[in-house]
């Protein structure tokens, strides 16, 4: 196990890239009017992701209980921000349709899903370990209701 020698900036890439999705689904709410308030909620929870990360973010400084474990390079995860905010300009062309946004923020959410991108702290903290569980439950929830959605469209 490689522990993190910058925590801090995992943990800010990590927010970054949660802020990055919550951009996307509201580029999507604007785009597919009949579908606001799916992809409006999608991005409020998001945005909850992004200040639960930066909470830990607190959490972590003020405790011997939290460690950072590199399990993927912080490139990835920087890849990744960028990918998500490209998505977005796409969004904007004329024969962009629903089944692209579904299955563009399926393929993302699912991702996070397998690389277990949630997994980054190892941690004593009963705290922190919550936040992480809440983290990867919301991000199951979103695939599934996005799954959903995608299929009823396929």
């Amino acid at each position: 196990m490689n522990i993190a020698i910058a925590p801090e900036v995992i943990l800010e890439a990590m927010k970054e890239h949660e802020q990055s999705l919550a951009r996307l689904y509201e580029r999507y709410a604007l785009k597919f009017r009949e579908y606001k308030g799916f992809w409006s909620e999608l991005s409020l929870e998001e945005v909850q992701h992004a200040r639960w990360i930066d909470k830990l973010q607190t959490d972590i400084k003020d405790s011997s209980e939290d460690f950072i474990v590199e399990r993927f390079p912080l490139g990835a995860i920087q890849r990744s921000t960028e990918y998500v905010n490209k998505q977005a300009d796409t969004a904007d062309q004329p024969d962009f349709v629903l089944i692209n946004a579904l299955s563009t923020a399926l393929r993302l959410e699912e991702a996070m899903m397998e690389n277990k991108y949630f997994e980054v702290i190892e941690t004593d903290s009963a705290k922190t370990k919550h936040t992480l569980a809440m983290l990867a439950q919301s991000t199951q929830e979103h695939y599934q209701r996005i799954r959903k959605l995608w299929l009823e469209h396929k």
